[in-house]
């Protein structure tokens, strides 16, 4: 029997804008990717409102306290227009 390479799969990207509607916590602005391939994808990143910024809060594929942030501990993104998402893993941006 001859085996078969995985399958592949692209990226899956989502945008949500909490800015729409008013919260009492605040506004925000997420950026999800989820990436169920074996492959590593550059993905491009959306514009954020003026005077934000892109910051890293979950790549699943950094080792353990660096994959998770605290709020008050996110990652600035530079350059903000991309990001590499690693194989088999989860990403969630906030612009803030």
């Amino acid at each position: 029997m001859q085996q078969q390479p995985p399958h592949t799969h692209t990226p899956e990207c989502y945008r949500l804008d909490g800015g729409e509607e008013k919260s009492e916590i605040s506004d925000y602005n997420l950026f999800i990717t989820l990436n169920p391939d074996f492959n590593i994808h550059n993905i491009k990143i959306p514009p954020v409102k003026a005077g934000e910024k892109w910051y890293r809060v979950i790549d699943t594929s950094l080792k353990n306290g660096e994959d998770f942030l605290d709020p008050g501990k996110e990652v600035l993104l530079k350059p903000s227009d991309h990001y590499i998402v690693n194989p088999r893993s989860t990403v969630v941006l906030l612009g803030k």
